[in-house]
C-alpha cells in the first residue's frame, strides 16, 4: 500500500464557477498531466447544499490543471431513474423528447425532458406539447447562458414552467429534466476557488 502511494500528490477538484467554484473532491496521481480529461459525478445536493435535488447528478470534466487545484467544467446532468419512474402511473402518458440548442454563451446541449399526462390523449395532443417543448428550450436558449438554464432546472423553475404551458392544451401531472448532454462547450474560463477549511477538505478525499 505505500508502495501504491509513494510520489503521488493530492489534488483539489474545483467545481465550475456556474456551481459557485467548490471543491467536490480530491484525487492522486504522479502525473497532474493525466487527470486532464477525467470525468466524475457529483450530487446537486453537494454544490447547490438543497438536499431535497438528492436525485439530480451532475457531470464535471478536468479541464485544466493549476498548482494542485484540478478546474472543472459542466458535462451534463442525469435525474436517477428511480425518481422518474415513480412519477408514472397506470393510465399516464408519458411524453419523452429530444431538443438540441445552443445556449446564448455558445453552449450546445442535447435536453430531454419528460412530461407525464394526467390520461391518454389524441396522438395530435403529443405532436402538440412536443412543439410547444421545442420551442420553449429553443426560445430560453437564445435568450440565456448555461448558467441561467442550470439555475432554473436546479431550482425546478423550468419543470414548473413546463407543466403549466402543457396543462393548457392538456392536463399535466408532472414534468422533469430527465438528462442534458453536452455536445460542444465554448473554451473554459478559469475561476479562483473559494476558500476552504482543512476539514472541509478532508471530507472531500477518497470521492474518486
Amino acid at each position: 500500500m505505500v508502495k501504491k502511494w509513494k510520489g503521488k500528490d493530492w489534488f483539489n477538484i474545483l467545481s465550475p464557477s456556474e456551481f459557485g467554484a467548490k471543491i467536490v473532491g480530491q484525487t492522486p496521481t504522479t502525473d497532474p498531466k493525466s487527470l486532464v480529461g477525467r470525468t466524475l459525478e457529483v450530487s446537486v445536493p453537494e454544490i447547490t447544499g438543497d438536499e431535497t435535488k438528492y436525485y439530480m447528478k451532475v457531470g464535471l470534466r478536468v479541464t485544466k490543471i493549476e498548482g494542485k487545484t484540478c478546474f472543472t467544467s459542466f458535462n451534463g446532468m442525469e435525474c436517477t431513474r428511480d425518481h422518474l419512474l415513480r412519477m408514472v402511473r397506470k393510465r399516464n402518458q408519458k411524453i419523452e423528447h429530444i431538443i438540441d440548442v445552443v445556449t446564448k454563451d455558445g453552449w450546445l446541449i442535447r435536453i430531454k425532458p419528460w412530461i407525464i399526462l394526467n390520461g391518454k390523449p389524441a396522438k395530435s395532443v403529443e405532436t402538440e406539447i412536443r412543439h410547444m417543448v421545442s420551442n420553449f428550450f429553443n426560445t430560453f436558449a437564445k435568450e440565456n447562458d448555461i448558467n441561467a438554464l442550470l439555475k432554473k432546472i436546479f431550482t425546478t423553475e423550468i419543470q414548473m414552467t413546463l407543466r403549466k404551458m402543457g396543462s393548457k392544451l392538456y392536463p399535466v401531472r408532472f414534468s422533469e429534466i430527465s438528462r442534458i448532454k453536452v455536445l460542444k462547450s465554448p473554451e473554459f474560463v478559469v475561476t479562483k476557488p473559494k476558500e476552504e477549511t482543512k476539514e472541509s477538505e478532508e471530507k472531500q478525499k477518497s470521492k474518486i
